[in-house]
């Protein structure tokens, strides 16, 4: 009995779908938190006087909400996505050192809430590295591709060329074959 969809279809359109998912949903995900930065960056000053109070100013908040904007949309939008990616993972990173820097801010390890709010970046870092490297994979598959394709152009033109000098060599020989008195 054949049903009206098969897991291996659906397993395929899952497999299609999940590279350009994951990249937008991050960049919505920066989009709005980088929007967030730049409406109120009080908060995130606050957090960064408890941990890295060398940043903690408005000037880095907004300059921090301006790049998570950009990172965003350029994701999106899917321009040099490998490379957004390896920045939005230092971004993430970046948060994530305040569990090493200011344990007590987060209670790490038993996390309250501004630990666990925080947490989430390491699946936000999971998703930028995946993205990064379903990117990265595909630009060398696609250069792999036009290498291979240009090879093959190269080998079919030294064939072309081959042969026609063959040919002319073969001409020549039987000219001089019925030129020559008998």
């Amino acid at each position: 009995m054949k049903t009206l969809f098969s897991f291996k279809t659906l397993f395929s359109f899952a497999e299609r779908l999940a590279g350009p998912l994951l990249r937008i949903s991050l960049g919505l995900v920066l989009l709005w938190i980088g929007s967030l930065h730049l409406q109120n960056p009080q908060s995130i000053v606050v957090l960064l006087s408890m941990s890295l109070p060398f940043l903690a100013s408005s000037a880095f908040v907004y300059v921090l909400g301006a790049l998570e904007v950009i990172a965003g949309v350029l994701l999106i939008a899917g321009l040099w996505v490998r490379y957004v990616g390896l920045l939005t993972l230092v971004l993430f990173a970046g948060t994530l050192t305040i569990f090493v820097i200011a344990p007590g801010a987060t209670g790490f390890p038993i996390l309250n809430l501004l630990g666990q709010f925080l947490w989430k970046d390491v699946v936000l870092a999971s998703a930028a590295i995946t993205v990064a490297a379903n990117d990265a994979a595909r630009y060398e598959a696609k250069r792999a591709q036009r290498t291979q394709l240009s090879s093959r152009s190269a080998d079919h033109t030294l064939s072309l060329v081959s042969s026609e000098s063959k040919q002319g060599n073969d001409s020549v020989t039987r000219e001089q074959t019925h030129s020559q008195p008998l």
